[in-house]
């Protein structure tokens, strides 16, 4: 009976032991102290086994452990303040909002007052510029030898060729 019992702690520490027999085995070892101890040392010898180390705890560590948290002193310190205020962050939000549509009422006002004024100033430049721009080009073709690029006479390819279709 004694051979079969440490068989089946030694399959726990395995993990061979299927669910039931694994929790009819805890069970037994709740009320039974020796055999609480024959299981501790089997598991130190299944991790000096494995790893070749071994770390000694005593059977009261977690006692130990419970108590001198007990003992700790409790403090009860104020809360912090949390880092973003939010009332603050929406009233600045709000602000800029307003801020924008004041600016942007200003430049619609402006801009009724007289709504072809920038019509009147793109139509003049493009006048000016369009008259600029032909004399800037007739003198670069004066520059550039002007047959070379009506007659076609040298060998070279044109730059643009012009293709005609019929038109009906």
């Amino acid at each position: 009976m004694q051979e079969q019992l440490n068989e089946k702690l030694s399959q726990l520490i395995d993990d061979e032991l299927d669910s039931q027999q694994a929790l009819s085995l805890l069970k037994s070892l709740q009320n039974d102290g020796l055999l609480k101890d024959k299981l501790r040392r089997y598991q130190i010898a299944s991790q000096v086994m494995k790893s070749g180390e071994y770390s000694h705890v005593t059977s009261d560590f977690v006692d130990k452990i419970h108590e001198q948290i007990r003992q700790e002193p409790t403090y009860f310190l104020p809360r912090k303040k949390s880092a973003v205020n939010w009332q603050k962050a929406a009233l600045a939000i709000a602000a800029s909002v307003a801020l924008a549509v004041v600016w942007v009422s200003s430049k619609v006002d402006k801009q009724m007052h007289n709504p072809f004024a920038t019509v009147e100033i793109v139509a003049q430049s493009k006048e000016a510029s369009a008259e600029e721009m032909h004399a800037r080009f007739k003198d670069y073709l004066e520059a550039h030898d002007n047959a070379m690029y009506v007659n076609s006479v040298q060998a070279g390819q044109p730059y643009a060729r012009v293709v005609g279709y019929r038109q009906e």
